[in-house]
Protein backbone atom coordinates (compact mmCIF):
# COMPACT_ATOMS: atom_id res chain seq x y z
CA UNK A 1 0.00 0.00 0.00
CA UNK A 2 1.50 3.37 -0.79
CA UNK A 3 2.52 5.65 2.09
CA UNK A 4 3.21 9.60 2.08
CA UNK A 5 6.96 8.40 1.67
CA UNK A 6 7.02 6.14 -1.25
CA UNK A 7 4.50 7.88 -3.43
CA UNK A 8 5.65 10.24 -6.07
CA UNK A 9 4.19 13.41 -6.05
CA UNK A 10 2.62 13.92 -10.05
CA UNK A 11 3.26 17.03 -11.71
CA UNK A 12 -0.11 18.66 -13.54
CA UNK A 13 -0.02 21.70 -15.54
CA UNK A 14 -0.55 24.72 -14.28
CA UNK A 15 -4.05 26.53 -13.52
CA UNK A 16 -4.37 29.80 -15.14
CA UNK A 17 -4.68 32.35 -12.52
CA UNK A 18 -8.25 34.45 -13.23
CA UNK A 19 -5.94 37.46 -12.72
CA UNK A 20 -4.73 35.69 -16.83
CA UNK A 21 -8.40 36.00 -17.98
CA UNK A 22 -8.37 39.82 -17.06
CA UNK A 23 -5.84 40.94 -18.66
CA UNK A 24 -5.61 38.94 -21.78
CA UNK A 25 -9.62 40.45 -21.38
CA UNK A 26 -8.51 44.09 -20.50
CA UNK A 27 -5.84 43.98 -23.34
CA UNK A 28 -6.85 42.13 -26.20
CA UNK A 29 -10.50 41.07 -25.40
CA UNK A 30 -11.37 37.79 -24.50
CA UNK A 31 -14.63 37.31 -26.48
CA UNK A 32 -17.27 34.51 -26.68
CA UNK A 33 -16.73 32.22 -29.49
CA UNK A 34 -19.66 32.05 -30.96
CA UNK A 35 -18.72 36.16 -31.53
CA UNK A 36 -15.57 35.03 -33.67
CA UNK A 37 -17.60 32.15 -35.26
CA UNK A 38 -20.10 35.19 -36.56
CA UNK A 39 -17.44 37.61 -37.19
CA UNK A 40 -15.49 34.44 -39.38
CA UNK A 41 -18.88 33.44 -41.51
CA UNK A 42 -19.48 37.49 -42.37
CA UNK A 43 -16.18 37.45 -43.91
CA UNK A 44 -17.01 34.15 -46.21
CA UNK A 45 -14.84 32.09 -44.07
CA UNK A 46 -16.33 30.03 -41.43
CA UNK A 47 -13.66 26.91 -41.88
CA UNK A 48 -11.07 29.32 -40.66
CA UNK A 49 -12.43 28.41 -36.96
CA UNK A 50 -11.13 25.23 -37.08
CA UNK A 51 -7.71 27.24 -36.89
CA UNK A 52 -8.73 29.04 -34.09
CA UNK A 53 -7.00 29.61 -29.94
CA UNK A 54 -9.72 28.93 -27.96
CA UNK A 55 -9.65 28.66 -24.20
CA UNK A 56 -12.19 27.07 -21.54
CA UNK A 57 -12.99 29.29 -18.35
CA UNK A 58 -16.04 28.09 -16.12
CA UNK A 59 -19.11 26.91 -18.65
CA UNK A 60 -17.72 29.53 -21.37
CA UNK A 61 -15.49 28.67 -24.38
CA UNK A 62 -13.69 31.94 -25.44
CA UNK A 63 -10.57 33.37 -27.92
CA UNK A 64 -8.44 35.62 -26.83
CA UNK A 65 -8.00 38.66 -29.17
CA UNK A 66 -4.35 38.12 -29.39
CA UNK A 67 -4.83 35.78 -32.40
CA UNK A 68 -6.36 38.57 -34.45
CA UNK A 69 -4.78 41.15 -36.64
CA UNK A 70 -6.85 43.82 -38.45
CA UNK A 71 -9.71 41.48 -37.91
CA UNK A 72 -8.05 38.23 -39.39
CA UNK A 73 -6.04 35.67 -38.03
CA UNK A 74 -2.63 36.39 -36.84
CA UNK A 75 -0.49 33.79 -38.73
CA UNK A 76 2.62 33.77 -36.24
CA UNK A 77 -0.10 32.99 -33.51
CA UNK A 78 -1.53 30.37 -35.17
CA UNK A 79 1.97 28.45 -35.92
CA UNK A 80 2.59 28.63 -32.07
CA UNK A 81 -0.67 27.21 -31.54
CA UNK A 82 -0.16 24.78 -33.85
CA UNK A 83 2.89 23.88 -31.77
CA UNK A 84 1.46 23.94 -28.75
CA UNK A 85 -0.91 21.30 -29.91
CA UNK A 86 2.08 19.12 -31.05
CA UNK A 87 3.71 19.40 -28.05
CA UNK A 88 0.15 18.55 -25.90
CA UNK A 89 0.07 22.30 -24.40
CA UNK A 90 -3.18 22.41 -23.37
CA UNK A 91 -5.16 25.99 -24.89
CA UNK A 92 -5.60 27.49 -21.62
CA UNK A 93 -2.03 26.83 -20.58
CA UNK A 94 -1.12 28.06 -24.05
CA UNK A 95 -3.21 31.10 -23.73
CA UNK A 96 -1.06 32.13 -20.67
CA UNK A 97 2.06 31.49 -22.24
CA UNK A 98 1.56 34.05 -24.66
CA UNK A 99 1.35 36.97 -22.09
CA UNK A 100 3.65 35.51 -19.47
CA UNK A 101 7.02 37.15 -19.70
CA UNK A 102 9.55 34.67 -21.24
CA UNK A 103 12.95 34.37 -19.05
CA UNK A 104 15.09 34.33 -22.50
CA UNK A 105 13.26 37.15 -23.58
CA UNK A 106 14.28 39.92 -21.36
CA UNK A 107 11.19 39.96 -19.79
CA UNK A 108 9.23 40.11 -23.19
CA UNK A 109 6.00 38.38 -23.24
CA UNK A 110 5.68 35.88 -26.47
CA UNK A 111 2.94 38.38 -27.75
CA UNK A 112 4.97 41.05 -28.05
CA UNK A 113 7.90 38.83 -29.68
CA UNK A 114 5.70 37.55 -32.52
CA UNK A 115 8.32 38.45 -35.18
CA UNK A 116 10.81 36.11 -33.44
CA UNK A 117 9.60 32.81 -34.22
CA UNK A 118 12.61 30.82 -33.62
CA UNK A 119 12.70 32.10 -30.18
CA UNK A 120 9.62 31.14 -29.66
CA UNK A 121 9.31 27.78 -31.10
CA UNK A 122 12.45 26.93 -28.66
CA UNK A 123 10.43 28.88 -25.41
CA UNK A 124 7.51 27.00 -25.97
CA UNK A 125 9.36 23.92 -26.46
CA UNK A 126 11.23 24.44 -23.06
CA UNK A 127 8.20 25.37 -21.34
CA UNK A 128 6.05 22.37 -22.46
CA UNK A 129 9.14 20.45 -21.18
CA UNK A 130 9.42 22.29 -18.08
CA UNK A 131 6.10 21.72 -16.94
CA UNK A 132 4.93 18.53 -18.89
CA UNK A 133 3.27 16.59 -16.21
CA UNK A 134 5.68 14.00 -14.65
CA UNK A 135 2.86 10.91 -16.13
CA UNK A 136 2.82 12.20 -19.59
CA UNK A 137 6.85 12.29 -19.89
CA UNK A 138 7.26 8.87 -19.06
CA UNK A 139 5.12 7.67 -21.74
CA UNK A 140 6.39 10.22 -23.86
CA UNK A 141 10.14 8.38 -23.75
CA UNK A 142 10.87 5.76 -26.26
CA UNK A 143 10.84 2.08 -25.27
CA UNK A 144 14.39 0.95 -25.05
Amino acid sequence: MPTASNVRAERFWPAVPEHIWDSIREEFTLSPVSELETHFQFLGDPEAMRRAVRVFIGEGTFCPGFQLKDGLFHEPVLRLFGRAMALKIPHNVFAAWMVSPLPAGSGSRPVDLLDSMVLLQNSLAAFGDRYRPALEKRQARPLA
